[in-house]
């Protein structure tokens, strides 16, 4: 029976990645803008609220795996994404990266497998939203300080560019 599930989620990623939506490229996805206070350190975190999983059972409730790719277009991270236990209380994985440019392949609700170019910035949270279900964003966010979908759904923030002691956008 296990395998059987197996072979039948390798099918439906198949089919589902032959049918891809095409649409033009997206903008960056980053942090949230930036509140008052002071500067953050460490690693950046990310955070992909990609598709169910197709091995979600009774205890577990799991977001699909995803891949980031660096800018030179070599795969970085392929990320499980498991939830362990409830949805309400614990998000998808966590994911530690040095600040920088990463381009993540996340299977969407809606739309397939999307590509969504994300800033990671020192100290903060870059939250991608690609589940199709409704998040707190939607309510705060600016939608001039928005990326989203062909069909108007929030992923995330607009990236803004990080800065260097001059000041000078790089």
């Amino acid at each position: 029976m296990k395998n059987l599930k197996l072979w039948l989620c390798a099918g439906s990623l198949s089919l589902i990645s032959a049918c891809a939506t095409s649409y033009a490229p997206l903008p960056p996805v980053g942090p949230a803008p930036p509140a008052t206070g002071g500067t953050a350190s460490g690693p950046g975190t990310l955070v992909v609220y990609s598709a169910a999983s197709c091995f979600n059972n009774l205890y577990t409730v799991d977001h699909s795996g995803y891949m980031v790719y660096g800018n030179d277009g070599k795969l970085v991270k392929w990320v499980p994404n498991f939830i362990e236990g409830d949805l309400t209380v614990e998000p998808p994985t966590r994911v530690h990266l040095p600040a920088g440019s990463y381009q993540v392949k996340a299977e969407g609700g809606r739309y397939g497998w999307v590509v969504v170019p994300v800033v990671i910035k020192d100290g903060q949270t870059t939250p991608v939203y690609l589940d199709g279900e409704h998040h707190s964003i939607d309510e705060l966010a600016n939608p001039n300080k928005t990326v989203r979908l062909p069909d108007g759904e929030i992923i995330g923030w607009a990236a803004h560019p990080a800065r260097n002691e001059t000041g000078s956008a790089h």
